[in-house]
């Protein structure tokens, strides 16, 4: 799939959005048009909570590194997902691909969740993805790292929409 660089409040051309726009309930943070010629891409929450992952130590196969959907569909007793849930239709946890792809594009992401008086992205804090490893062990980013915490630490989530 063909990519094109941004910058905030420019368009590039053949685009109608950009990263760090505020769109459809967040914020882009990957945009790119596909086989079939429309734009797609995909958006963060405006807003995050800190919970666990999960209240047992069940494996459930969340295992798409490139997939939060599929992932959060297959989460049971999860806190987590209860609350992308909450934010509407259509949101998840992010895969730990797709996390990474937003802390790689933080610039654009911070400038329009700012912009808006949003809760910006710590540095410092892991977050939540939905791409699980173990029974007892989920991937977290902090600071661009990836990283594996147990299901029921507190990490900060943080829902995902696609477009």
């Amino acid at each position: 799939m063909p990519y094109a660089l941004y910058s905030a409040n420019a368009k590039v051309s053949g685009f109608t959005h950009y990263l760090g726009e505020a769109f459809n309930g967040g914020i882009i943070f990957e945009i790119y048009k596909g086989s079939d010629g429309i734009e797609h891409g995909l958006i963060v929450a405006p807003t995050e909570t800190t919970d666990i992952y999960q209240t047992t130590n069940v494996l459930v196969n969340a295992d798409r590194s490139e997939d939060g959907a599929y992932n959060t569909n297959l989460m049971i007793n999860s806190p987590a997902k209860t609350y992308v849930e909450s934010l509407g239709t259509g949101w998840y946890l992010p895969s730990i691909d797709e996390l990474v792809k937003l802390f790689n594009n933080r610039y654009y992401v911070q400038k329009g969740l700012r912009t808006n008086g949003n809760t910006i992205l710590s540095l410092y804090k892991y977050y939540w993805s939905s791409s699980e490893l173990f029974a007892n062990e989920a991937f977290t980013l902090v600071n661009s790292s990836v990283d594996l915490r147990l299901k029921n630490e507190i990490c900060i989530v943080r829902g995902v929409k696609a477009f």
